[in-house]
C-alpha cells in the first residue's frame, strides 16, 4: 500500500495552521498582559510622564515587531 502524500501534506498543513493560530493567540495574550500591567502602573501615579512612558514602551514594542515582521509581508488581519 503506497503512502498517500497528499494526506500527509494536508495533515502537516493543518498542523502548521494550528501552530500559527496558537502563536498569534499567545502573542495577543502576552501583549494584553503587558498592557494591563503597564496601565495599572500608570493609573497608580499622577504624573504625565507615566502616560508618555506607556506610549513609548508600546510604540517601541510595535516598532520592534514591525521591523521583524514588516506589514508588507505580514499584513494586518
Amino acid at each position: 500500500m503506497p503512502l498517500d502524500l497528499n494526506m500527509i501534506w494536508d495533515a502537516l498543513d493543518k498542523i502548521l495552521e494550528l501552530g500559527n493560530e496558537f502563536a498569534e493567540a499567545g502573542v495577543e495574550t502576552m501583549y494584553g498582559t503587558i498592557h494591563a500591567k503597564l496601565q495599572e502602573k500608570v493609573l497608580s501615579t499622577t504624573t504625565t510622564f507615566d502616560d508618555n512612558g506607556l506610549k513609548t514602551v508600546e510604540l517601541g514594542l510595535r516598532d520592534k515587531l514591525i521591523k521583524l515582521y514588516p506589514l508588507e509581508t505580514y499584513p494586518l488581519d
